[in-house]
């Protein structure tokens, strides 16, 4: 059975307004925290795929539209040459026709199997050694001398944007979470505050009877981490079905996001009430430990 407190906190609006306030903060929190993870989750996993991996493309065609016929398999071979015996190039070889027509697949659909018939470029897939990767620009730079017609693609001019929209992003994460850190605090320092005057008498007889201030301030915070507790865990319950719906929906049309919640995902929201009525405990605590030591 649970302790009677000696101050009437019954009789406190705060007893509403708390949870409510709470459960606010948490589902934004939640939500901001959901986004700002998925974005850095992809993010990663975008550059470690384009880090990895380059593509040269070898034109079948020349500007008139008409096939260069074994001049493509010569530069085939020389652009191979260039590529394995560069030391930050782990493997070169070109994609058959299988694994073009699965590339083409989402782009022209199921019914277009002849990818013979379209004038498309011979690609070449390169593994890049991460730790020790090649100079792009020197490579292009050689493949352009030797192979005049090939295109070399790193994929780093759309990933820089990504890295600048994702980087936008994590910084709006974290101003929102501080702002949210900041109302909460001064949320439950002004709550505890305005109990404190509601209850200056009641205290002052407890006062009489042999409490100390730190006894006073431990009720108030263990008050205050209930009600913040169970605000936060109901929005933490309203959140969730909102973030795995919107994480679903995205991996659904763009597997490649990688914005799945995995379970250390999982653990950091779940975390997140606890986090925060642990804020407003220590906030609390301090709070009203200052104030009784000005009160008269």
């Amino acid at each position: 059975m649970a302790k009677k407190s000696d101050i009437p906190f019954s009789t406190d609006p705060s007893r509403l307004f708390l949870p409510w306030i709470s459960m606010l903060m948490i589902f934004i929190a939640a939500l901001t925290l959901a986004g700002g993870l998925s974005a850095y989750k992809a993010l990663s996993y975008w550059n470690k795929s384009v880090s990895a991996s380059i593509t040269v493309q070898i034109p079948t065609v020349d500007d008139k539209g008409q096939p260069r016929g074994e001049a493509v398999q010569n530069d085939i071979e020389k652009a191979l040459t260039i590529l394995r015996t560069n030391p930050g190039i782990l493997g070169a070889k070109v994609l058959e026709e299988a694994q073009m027509r699965r590339l083409m697949t989402p782009w022209l659909g199921e019914q277009h199997t002849n990818i013979e018939a379209l004038p498309l470029p011979q690609v070449i897939d390169v593994t890049v050694d991460t730790i020790n990767p090649p100079n792009i620009e020197e490579l292009n730079t050689e493949l352009i001398q030797f192979v005049p017609l090939a295109v070399l693609d790193s994929h780093r001019v759309w990933l820089d944007t990504l890295i600048t929209i994702a980087g936008g992003l994590m910084k709006l994460t974290v101003f929102i979470l501080a702002l949210l850190i900041i109302t909460t605090a001064f949320t439950v320092s002004y709550s505890a505050k305005t109990s404190l005057t509601m209850h200056k008498h009641v205290i002052a007889l407890v006062h009489m009877m042999g409490a100390n201030d730190g006894y006073i301030a431990w009720q108030y915070a263990v008050r205050i981490l209930k009600l913040t507790l169970l605000g936060g865990l109901g929005g933490l319950v309203l959140a969730l079905p909102i973030i795995f719906g919107v994480g679903y929906f995205f991996e659904t049309i763009a597997g490649d996001f990688k914005c799945k919640i995995d379970a250390l995902m999982l653990i950091i929201l779940i975390s997140t009430p606890f986090a925060f009525a642990l804020l407003a405990f220590i906030s609390t605590l301090k709070t009203v430990s200052t104030a009784l030591k000005r009160m008269i």
